[in-house]
């Protein structure tokens, strides 16, 4: 509803009556006028208000100058308004018309036609409150725009990094104080020149690159660029943008370079020194790993997660309440961890052994951040530690099994370290002085003593690896041990002994029961000579008599058998004899002797058997020979092996049954087979029938000797470098075979290996 006004009102009156409706109409106008800043005009609507307000106040000034003096006042302030607001010139344009125009619509809508004087006075405060507000406007932009760019200027000289601008065609337009002191280029040098003429063609080159690809696409580019100085190589980063004009057109590239020099090498010593670190870390055998306080694993790398067959990164992300559910071991050292506490703890995985160490970050309030843990494989040493014990184990109980006393003789301090064995060893009292070397020493027989202390000084001296002795040792109950000394030498880096490990071993028993036997063996070779000489030469005797009656004509056939049987018993007495004489000397170590030479083994096998012949008409002798027969033997011993062979086939073969005597010359050797029909030997009885004395008891045999045939047929091939092999079975009889070399090899030297 429009306010009363009557025509005797005069113009201020009517403005002042109708101050809200301008006002309101004032709004709309300059909503309709400045489109998208009408919000920000009308939200500083007491600017506008207040000069609707004070314009009835100065129509009613009566002096003409005094009037215009105050409307440019009051422009002036609502110009510097309306400039910190954020309007510009135009915007006051606008704002005064649409003053005017409520002014006018206002007026007219309550149908008051003011007088010329009025319309006139109004356009003249209008027009110079608007010429004042809008110099006043210019004024202060141009006082801003100077400080702002002294401000600014000041700025970007005294900035920490490179600013500058070029054209289109590169050539500079401003260059800051941080160029000058980086280029080491005063500006006015630079100013007008491209990077061609500034710089050398590769770095220009460069630059101007990046610079062109900003002017093609428009888009501002961060890139690093590589720049030769005075004082070498320098890594500037650089962010570069296109520069437009007034109408947005793209007229040139403004850069700002920070130097990241230092900051590049800092990075790369620190990537060097991270990847250096990750090197290291992830050669060692351990596995790095870290949960936060909710228990997800947040770090999990290492070399050894090889062994558990994982990659990199495994189960990070997920829980290690999940990971472990099967492992209530390690659900218990997670939860221990996160209430705070530090320990380690052995786990293994995989068939690995690791030694774990968990220590929970704690933060500010006390309360557990994060768990982090380092895993160390030692199943190696775990292995190592098995292998040792058990070694240590082996030692122990080869100590506890053998008869030998071990010990362990340092030889600086004099300490020795023996077995378990030689408290029972030595017979040693419960009590017991210490077994140092002193003690040793004092325990050898006095007679010993300066011999073994002497021998063992010269091992020493001389550099040897390895002494040994023999000595008689008193024990603890006070008799006489023999004991058999062996130590083998330590020595140090410079060939100096510091220490001895050996092993004494007590050789009482041996000792007399080798005594007994020496004395045996001297009576037996008593005994040999008594019967060599006292029952060879009766049996000699005996044999030639009865050879002689036998050769007598005209004798009785019942005395003939008689003498036969004497003759028989004489020559079986004559073997028996011979093979004990010779079954004492292999026994006694001196071996049968032989006396090669140069014979035909075919001819000497027809010999025996003929002789054999004559002494079992009653059998059947089948004798085959082939090939050459021609080698280096003993003549009287081959045939005591054809004999013994013959006849021990002729004892274990049915009457019935032929023996078959077979010489086969081979290349280097000669074959002697002897095969007799019957019953085989036993399995047991073949594997120990070379033994003396290991006659076999078959039903039907003829046997009557000392069961050395056999044993002295094996020496006797033996002592020619030969073999003899037996082969017995049911089907096939049995067949010794004696393979002899024609000629003996030399026997082997003692530092040759034998093949």
């Amino acid at each position: 509803m429009s306010p009363s006004v009557t025509p005797t009102l005069s113009l201020p009156d009517v403005l002042d009556v109708l101050r809200e409706d301008i006002t309101r109409r004032l709004m709309a106008g300059v909503g309709a006028a400045l489109g998208a800043l009408a919000p920000l005009a009308i939200a500083d609507a007491g600017v506008l208000h207040m000069l609707v307000g004070r314009l009835g106040a100065l129509l009613r000034v009566p002096s003409l100058a005094a009037r215009l003096a105050e409307a440019r006042t009051l422009g002036r302030e609502y110009g510097r308004e309306r400039y910190l607001a954020g309007f510009g010139v135009s915007s006051l344009v606008l704002e005064y018309g649409a003053l005017r125009e409520a002014i006018l619509e206002s007026l007219e809508s309550v149908g008051w036609v003011p007088e010329l004087a009025g319309l006139r006075a109004l356009a003249q405060v209008l027009d110079a409150g608007l010429v004042e507000a809008v110099d006043q406007s210019s004024l202060e932009d141009e006082r801003t725009t100077g400080a702002t760019g002294a401000w600014l200027h000041g700025l970007l000289d005294h900035a920490p990094t490179i600013i500058y601008a070029k054209d289109t065609a590169g050539r500079y337009l401003y260059v800051n104080h941080g160029f000058e002191r980086a280029s080491g280029m005063l500006r006015r040098d630079v100013m007008g020149r491209t990077d061609f003429e500034l710089f050398s063609a590769e770095v220009a080159s460069a630059v101007t690159g990046n610079d062109r690809q900003v002017l093609d696409s428009g888009q501002q580019l961060t890139v690093d660029e590589h720049v030769p100085l005075l004082d070498g190589l320098h890594v500037f980063q650089s962010l570069k943008f296109p520069l437009p004009d007034a109408e947005g057109r793209v007229v040139g590239v403004c850069g700002f370079s920070t130097d990241f020099t230092e900051a590049k090498r800092l990075e790369r010593e620190r990537d060097e020194a991270r990847e250096h670190l990750r090197r290291i870390v992830t050669q060692l055998p351990v596995i790095l790993w870290a949960t936060d306080a909710q228990g997800i694993i947040t770090l999990f790398e290492g070399e050894r997660l090889s062994a558990l067959g994982l990659e990199r990164g495994a189960y990070v992300g997920r829980s290690a309440f999940d990971v472990y559910r099967d492992r209530p071991d390690l659900v218990a050292a997670t939860l221990r961890a996160q209430e705070g506490e530090s320990f380690t703890l052995e786990v293994e995985m995989a068939g690995s052994c690791f030694m774990t160490g968990v220590s929970p970050v704690i933060g500010p309030d006390g309360s557990v951040m994060s768990v982090a843990g380092v895993s160390l494989d030692i199943s190696e040493r775990r292995r190592a530690e098995e292998v040792l014990r058990q070694s240590e184990m082996r030692y122990r109980l080869a100590t506890l099994a053998t008869s030998d006393v071990i010990y362990d003789w340092d030889l600086d301090t004099g300490t020795v370290e023996w077995s378990e064995l030689a408290a029972a060893q030595f017979r040693l009292a419960a009590r017991a002085p210490p077994q140092d070397i002193a003690w040793w020493m004092e325990n050898i027989h006095p007679e010993d003593r300066e011999r073994i202390a002497r021998d063992l000084q010269a091992v020493f001296d001389r550099g040897a690896s390895h002494w040994a002795d023999e000595y008689r040792f008193l024990r603890g109950d006070g008799t006489w041990a023999v004991v058999a000394d062996r130590g083998q030498v330590v020595r140090d880096a410079k060939g100096q002994a510091v220490r001895m490990v050996g092993a004494m071993q007590d050789i009482s028993e041996r000792r007399a029961t080798e005594l007994e036997a020496k004395r045996r063996a001297e009576f037996e070779q008593l005994l040999i000579g008594i019967v060599s000489h006292d029952l060879r030469n009766p049996l000699a005797a005996i044999s030639m008599s009865a050879t002689a009656l036998l050769r007598r004509e005209g004798l009785e056939e019942r005395l003939r058998k008689g003498l036969g049987r004497i003759h028989s018993s004489a020559e079986r007495a004559t073997r028996m004899l011979r093979d004990l004489l010779d079954f004492t000397q292999a026994r006694l170590g001196g071996g049968i002797p032989m006396e090669p030479r140069w014979l035909d083994l075919h001819e000497l096998t027809r010999q025996v058997v003929e002789e054999v012949r004559l002494t079992r008409p009653e059998r059947t002798l089948k004798l085959e020979c082939r090939g050459d027969g021609y080698g280096l033997w003993d003549a009287d011993r081959l045939a005591q092996v054809i004999t013994n062979l013959v006849n021990n086939a002729l004892s274990y073969s049915p009457e019935h049954c032929p023996v078959r005597i077979r010489t086969h010359g081979l290349r280097d050797d000669v074959l002697l087979t002897v095969h007799n029909a019957g019953g085989p030997i036993e399995p047991e009885l073949r594997a120990r029938m070379f033994e003396p004395m290991k006659r076999p008891e078959r039903k039907g045999a003829r046997g009557g000797g000392l069961g050395l045939g056999l044993f002295i047929v094996k020496h006797i091939v033996d002592a020619h470098g030969g073999v003899v092999r037996v082969h017995s079975t049911e089907q096939e009889g049995t067949t010794f075979q004696a393979r002899l070399p024609r000629q003996p090899l030399p026997p082997a030297r003692p530092d040759v290996d034998a093949p």
